[in-house]
């Protein structure tokens, strides 16, 4: 009676693979390509010397970088909640 549901979650399984196997790539590019843009950031941030609005350019650009790298990370956890069976 429990066989066409275990069939069903390893068909699942098969189908959810390749496209964990994306996302993971996906989050490990985005989180390099973050973390070079916080540098690249401080760099613009240390360089600006007393030019106030190339500092504030380089204060936005960190933190949109941030904001990004916390969504990227926290929004499989968010869906996980979301979309876990509810505890009877």
């Amino acid at each position: 009676m429990l066989a066409p549901l275990v069939a069903a979650d390893e068909t699942a399984d098969q189908i959810m693979a390749p496209i964990n196997k994306i996302y993971d790539l996906m989050k490990l590019v985005i989180s390099a390509v973050g973390v070079i843009a916080i540098t690249g950031a401080g760099a613009m941030y240390m360089l600006s010397g007393s030019n106030i609005q190339s500092r504030e350019n380089a204060k936005s650009m960190a933190s949109y970088a941030v904001v990004g790298l916390v969504l990227v990370w926290v929004a499989p956890l968010v869906v996980d909640y979301l979309t876990a069976p509810a505890a009877a």
